[in-house]
């Protein structure tokens, strides 16, 4: 995304821009503070619609806020808005979405997925996350998960085609559970919702303690707060599938220096 793409969708929902724009993961997202007509604060995020079946789902955004309104702290979305966009990495005309959010003031815990140094979290904060944990997998629906394939596949390639994977149940999950998705304050409010849809259980808590793994104090903290899905032969398992999945983007050169905390960390669990 460019900042021609965020222009376009503030002309386009009569907003005004009210700071620097922002750029996610590869530049695959453009995001932005910006004021309403009538000057109250929102923030506005665009990025390419993908086309099936690419992950992560456009509608997952709307479906999470529609959902769990009112059981997790997160940005309500106002409206957005969709238009037709070149996209370069496939040679093709495609779509693009922007969301008009609520702005909140918080922080992230950390400028990046993993953390290095103390996030010097209250002891509420992490009870309001462990809330906001249980209400996303208790939610009465979620979308279209991953295959469950995918689960099967990866978690087989490392331990073998004995491995009992597929007892694994699948609830509700926000699907990208780091610290650059939590915000600090009082109580945590969660963010960048694109993933959320059924995965296996656990996968959430799991994905937290990966990216804590280079802040050993913190890790120990979210073994402690989630030991009831960590433990036993499931916690394990998902575990290993969250441990897998960084590591993609761990040879694509981001986060390496989470590269050897996470080989440590499976060559425990697979032992």
């Amino acid at each position: 995304m460019t900042p021609q793409d965020m222009k376009h969708a503030l002309d386009a929902l009569g907003l005004e821009p009210d700071g620097p724009e922002r750029y996610g993961f590869d530049q695959v997202t453009v995001s932005g503070p910006a004021r309403t007509a009538d000057g109250r604060p929102v923030w506005v995020r665009a990025a390419g619609i993908p086309e099936p079946p690419l992950w992560p789902r456009p509608d997952a955004i709307g479906e999470a806020s529609r959902t769990l309104a009112g059981a997790v702290r997160m940005p309500r979305v106002l409206d957005t808005f969709d238009w037709a966009r070149w996209d370069e990495h496939y040679d093709r005309e495609g779509t693009a979405r922007a969301y008009v959010f609520e702005r909140v003031t918080e922080a992230p815990v950390s400028d990046t997925p993993n953390l290095t140094t103390d996030p010097n979290l209250s002891e509420s904060w992490w009870s309001g996350l462990r809330q906001a944990h249980d209400a996303i997998a208790a939610a009465d629906w979620a979308g279209p998960a991953r295959p469950k394939r995918r689960f099967l596949v990866r978690l087989r390639r490392v331990l073998g085609p004995g491995t009992d994977a597929a007892r694994v149940p699948w609830v509700p999950q926000h699907g990208d559970f780091h610290w650059a998705n939590l915000l600090s304050g009082d109580a945590p409010t969660v963010v960048d919702w694109e993933g959320y849809s059924y995965a296996p259980r656990g996968l959430d808590a799991a994905s937290l303690l990966v990216y804590s793994l280079t802040h050993p104090p913190t890790a120990a903290r979210v073994r402690q707060e989630y030991t009831d899905v960590l433990t036993g032969e499931h916690g394990r398992l998902v575990q290993i599938y969250a441990c897998v999945s960084v590591m993609t983007a761990v040879r694509a050169g981001y986060y390496t220096d989470l590269g050897p905390a996470i080989r440590d960390h499976m060559a425990a669990l697979i032992s």
